[in-house]
């Protein structure tokens, strides 16, 4: 969990970071270099979270969220015909 820590708030921060460039005052330049850094930073942090995260031990009709107790509509209903 640590080793993903890190990337994710990196990016976070680099996406909050972005947003507040035209209140702050930044030149168009580093605007430019901030969005041009974000794919090469987000690739970063998936890779990350892809090769160290920890998986669900859910399937995807067991949870469709990991976060909330959602049953899909439909997964366990069969349809007359």
């Amino acid at each position: 969990m640590k080793q993903i820590r890190f990337p994710v708030m990196t990016v976070t921060l680099l996406a909050f970071l972005y947003q507040l460039t035209p209140w702050v005052g930044f030149s168009e330049g580093a605007i430019f270099g901030l969005f041009a850094l974000s794919p090469v930073a987000v690739i970063w942090m998936v890779y990350r979270v892809l090769k160290y995260g920890t998986p669900s031990s859910y399937t995807w009709d067991e949870k469709f969220y990991e976060d909330h107790a959602y049953t899909r509509q439909g997964s366990e209903e069969k349809v007359p015909g």
